[in-house]
C-alpha cells in the first residue's frame, strides 16, 4: 500500500488553469474540486512554474498534491498566463498537459483588479484608474498587461496544440454555469453529468470595502479605448 501511494503521488499533473486573474478562477477551482474524478491543489494557486525557487524543487511540487488516485490532477494559478517562460516550463514538465483559460472583458477585468489593489493598498489612494493603468501598476501584476490576452496566449500556442487549450468565457459563469462546466468536464474527460454544489453560488466580484471605490467614466473610457486599439 505504501509503495502504491508513493507511485500515485509521483504522477505528473495533467491539467493547469493558467488564467486570467479576476475572471472566476476561484469559483472554477471550487467546482472542479468537488468532482470525484478531479483533484485540485490545496492552495489552488501553487505558483510553481513562475517562481524560480519553487521551479527548481520538482519533488516538493509533486508531493504537494495529496491526491487519492483521481483521474485528473491539477492546479489553477492565474499568473501563469502573464509571466514569461512559464509556457516553456510547463511544456518541459508535461508536454501533454491540458490548459484552461477563462477570459473576461479586459476593461471589466481591469476595473475589478483596480478595486482589489486599492483595497489592499498596492496602489496609492490618490491614483485613479487611468493613472495606475498607464503607469503599468502594480509592478508584480500590471493591470494593462493582464488584459492583453492575444499576446499572452501566443506564448502558449508556441508550445501547445490548440486542442490542449480550452478557452472559456467569463460571462457563462453567470449566464449558463452548467454549460460551462459541462464543456470543462468534457475537455478533462471526466463525467460531464456531475453537478457541483458551488455551481449556484454567485461570484463575489467585489467585497463591501471595494464598493466605495469610485472610478470616473472618463478613466473607464480610456481603458476601453486602449484595448479596442
Amino acid at each position: 500500500m505504501i509503495g502504491k501511494s508513493i507511485r500515485t503521488m509521483k504522477r505528473k499533473i495533467n491539467f493547469i488553469g493558467i488564467g486570467v486573474q479576476k475572471a472566476g478562477t476561484s469559483w472554477l477551482a471550487k467546482c472542479l474540486n468537488e468532482h470525484p474524478e478531479i483533484y485540485i491543489h490545496p492552495k489552488k494557486e501553487a505558483h510553481y512554474f513562475n517562481r524560480k525557487s519553487f521551479y527548481l524543487n520538482n519533488l516538493h511540487y509533486q508531493y504537494s498534491f495529496k491526491h487519492n488516485n483521481e483521474k485528473i490532477i491539477g492546479e489553477i494559478t492565474p499568473a501563469y498566463i502573464l509571466e514569461e517562460n512559464v509556457a516553456k516550463r510547463i511544456f518541459k514538465y508535461n508536454p501533454y498537459v491540458k490548459l484552461i483559460v477563462i477570459l473576461r472583458d479586459p476593461t471589466n477585468r481591469c476595473i475589478s483588479q483596480y478595486k482589489m489593489e486599492m483595497s489592499r493598498g498596492s496602489i496609492e489612494k490618490n491614483s485613479g484608474l487611468w493613472d495606475a493603468f498607464s503607469r503599468n501598476l502594480p509592478k508584480y501584476g500590471p493591470m494593462k498587461e493582464r488584459g492583453l490576452y492575444k499576446k499572452q496566449l501566443k506564448k502558449y500556442y508556441r508550445y501547445f496544440k490548440k486542442e490542449q487549450i480550452l478557452i472559456l468565457d467569463y460571462k457563462q459563469i453567470k449566464e449558463n454555469p452548467k454549460k460551462l462546466l459541462k464543456t470543462c468536464f468534457n475537455f478533462l474527460e471526466v463525467d460531464e453529468k456531475f453537478v457541483p454544489t458551488n455551481i449556484q453560488k454567485n461570484i463575489k466580484h467585489d467585497k463591501d470595502v471595494r464598493k466605495n471605490i469610485v472610478i470616473s467614466e472618463e478613466d473607464i473610457q480610456k481603458v476601453e479605448d486602449f484595448y479596442k486599439n
